[in-house]
């Protein structure tokens, strides 16, 4: 709900048609209209209170070595970005709080005088973001491979307080640089995108997660998580390799195995079993190594937040057959405090 992640302090007509069912085979039955509209949504909405642009991606370089990176930038103003180096079992995360320039209209975000993202084909849905920290760098060229998922069905779907307008760019091809202790690195993979936009959040937290299969297929399910630890909702939109959508409260996302933070003392789950009935999905999905954590403001002592960000393998099955992927996984909780002055977007 792609870190989308929090914000702590803290949060086209289509241009390629979306079949909409309510199960692929299954007999058709169209969701509402599109409640969003592109390229006019890929901007900003000052209206909403709270809004997202996030990415994800599992990244290869020339010699085989994987890598996974993801970036946020919310409206107000907070931008985390992280590094993973998976085979050193590595994460390089950094947090900036700044202004920021939020274009209406289209894709076209500014982050200070360094970082960009914005749309590069007003026929296609091709982007470039270069988003830089202090020592760790994105700089990557992302082209779809899908339309637009819709998630929900209509793109608007119960989030933790109230609705928001939600889409995802599901399948992005990936091309471009990292850069990470000292070096700048050719690598090219897959990558997912969310935005999302709402009046504001509440005092509930979620479990996230991003799913691409390797038969084309791509899924988005999360719990919305009390502050008791108890199950508020649960939500699945599919996609499926014709684009058609597939959209479900009915389902089962179980923690199998957890890692404790030695910083932070927090649990975080790192093997889930999702289930749902209807497409005979059974899905494992597990952390690629458990030490993900990303600390967003440990330098207040007013204030306790803390979640997990980082990929995922996937194995199981679904429709019948056997399926496996990659994915991300995103494990949040609400703040405990908000340092002073902080835009309290937590209602």
């Amino acid at each position: 709900m792609a870190i989308r992640i929090l914000a702590v302090l803290l949060i086209i007509a289509l241009t390629f048609p979306v079949a909409l069912c309510i199960g692929c085979g299954d007999e058709s039955q169209p969701y509402g209209p599109p409640q969003v509209h592109f390229p006019e949504d890929e901007g900003a909405h000052p209206e909403s209170g709270v809004e997202w642009w996030y990415l994800n991606t599992l990244l290869t370089d020339s010699t085989g070595r994987e890598y996974g990176a993801m970036v946020v930038y919310f409206n107000p103003g907070l931008k985390i970005i992280s590094i993973s180096d998976i085979e050193s079992r590595h994460s390089y995360p950094e947090v900036a709080f700044s202004s920021s320039d939020y274009n209406e209209g289209i894709l076209n975000l500014s982050w200070g005088s360094d970082d960009h993202w914005y749309r590069t084909d007003s026929e296609a849905f091709s982007y470039r973001l270069e988003a830089n920290g202090t020592n760790i760098g994105l700089n990557l060229d992302l082209y779809s491979e899908k339309p637009p998922l819709l998630v929900g069905g209509d793109g608007l779907i119960e989030w933790t307080y109230e609705n928001s307008y939600y889409y995802s760019l599901t399948r992005l091809d990936v091309d471009g640089t990292i850069e990470l202790e000292g070096r700048e690195i050719d690598v090219t993979g897959i990558g997912w995108m969310d935005h999302q936009w709402m009046e504001s959040l509440s005092d509930r937290g979620w479990d996230w997660f991003s799913v691409q299969l390797d038969n084309n297929t791509d899924l988005i399910f999360w719990q919305i998580v009390n502050r008791n630890q108890s199950i508020d909702s649960l939500d699945l939109t599919v996609m499926f390799p014709d684009n058609s959508v597939y959209h479900t409260q009915d389902l089962t996302l179980e923690r199998l195995e957890s890692w404790i933070s030695p910083e932070s003392g927090a649990e975080y789950g790192t093997i889930w079993r999702v289930q749902e009935d209807t497409h005979d999905i059974d899905l494992k999905i597990r952390a690629r190594y458990p030490e993900q954590e990303i600390r967003v403001l440990e330098d207040f002592e007013s204030i306790d937040f803390d979640f997990w960000e980082g990929g995922t393998t996937v194995s199981g099955t679904m429709d019948g057959e056997s399926v496996s992927g990659t994915g991300y996984a995103e494990l949040v909780r609400t703040p405990t405090g908000m340092p002073e002055g902080a835009p309290d977007i937590w209602q």
